[in-house]
């Protein structure tokens, strides 16, 4: 064999070996990765799978769970408690989750859907949050007079209906936390600690939202402010005002009610009616125009709800200075 040959044969062996080399590398490289994402997966089958139903529950989930909890919410922003259906993908995760924290008021979704749910998932814990919580009709919100003086048409007479919004009082909302913080402690007894200082945070955080609101709105106690959806009367009963709502068990008023409406948001100087963007809100708007008010949107079903709560009790300050 020439010199030649034996160099080029060397050579081709250096580069057999290279490539067997690079090929190890890449081998390596995949392994690593897809131990990662297995490492990772792992890390994520770890967390509890919980369901709730509206978008205000998963603040208050996600702030006494923290990373160890992953919320999936049924009835998503922008869309309704009273017609809302369950997708495809929602019944997947309902089939892989540990515990739903149900609000437990009456609210639509699950009274109508609450069987199937559990027929997909026979093992999942359900706690209900309203469980220490007094449930109001909305007579109790309005007070027998307000219908007395006939504010809506005659035909739509069925007025004693349970108002589910029971979260819109912070109050009853950290009672709603505290059926979660429980709950988690006995799904998951493990984390308590963690899931107790995350809790405590969480409350201090509400008893300072309640605290500032009660001062803002303390020298208004007594007066009434007006609603297009009725979501407001628990906290109008948390801080002593009246709520008056355009729409009644989810009818417009005709033009005797509207009428009536008008009336009364001139004679307690009503200057602001308060819209949810869930709901047509025109006969809000034609009521607004008669009286020189404002339309001011304030979401019941959004994600932030401390400041929403907060602002709500602000416009209402600052609509009651004028």
């Amino acid at each position: 064999m020439s010199m030649d040959e034996t160099i080029i044969m060397h050579y081709r062996r250096g580069e057999r070996n290279m490539k067997k080399i690079v090929v190890s590398l890449l081998f390596l490289i995949i392994i690593s990765g897809l131990m990662g994402g297995c490492v990772e997966e792992e890390t994520k089958d770890d967390t509890l799978s919980i369901l709730v139903t509206i978008v205000p529950q998963v603040e208050m989930v996600e702030a006494i769970g923290g990373d160890l909890v992953d919320v999936t919410v049924m009835v998503p922003t922008g869309e309704s408690p009273h017609s809302f259906e369950p997708t495809p993908d929602q019944m997947i995760q309902i089939s892989q989750a540990t515990a739903y924290f149900k609000v437990g008021s009456g609210v639509e979704f699950e009274l109508t859907y609450m069987n199937t749910i559990l027929e997909q998932n026979p093992e999942l814990i359900v706690y209900d949050c309203s469980e220490e919580i007094d449930i109001k009709s909305f007579d109790e919100h309005y007070g027998k007079e307000y219908f007395e003086e006939e504010h809506h048409d005659s035909t739509n007479d069925d007025h004693d209906g349970t108002d589910p919004h029971v979260w819109t009082s912070p109050v009853n909302f950290k009672k709603m936390a505290t059926v979660v913080y429980e709950g988690l402690i006995e799904i998951d007894p493990d984390h308590e600690q963690d899931y107790s200082e995350q809790y405590q945070n969480y409350i201090d955080e509400l008893d300072l939202l309640h605290q500032n609101i009660s001062d803002m709105l303390a020298e208004y106690e007594g007066k009434s402010f007006m609603v297009y959806h009725p979501a407001w009367g628990y906290f109008g009963d948390t801080y002593n005002l009246k709520m008056i709502a355009i729409e009644d068990e989810g009818k417009q008023p005709g033009p005797t009610g509207i009428a009536a409406i008008i009336d009364q948001a001139q004679n307690e100087s009503i200057s602001v009616i308060f819209v949810s963007p869930q709901f047509d809100t025109s006969s809000a708007e034609t009521i607004a125009s008669e009286i020189n008010g404002n339309v001011v949107s304030v979401d019941p079903l959004t994600a932030d709800y401390t400041t929403t709560i907060r602002t709500l009790a602000e416009t209402l300050v600052k609509g009651y200075s004028k």
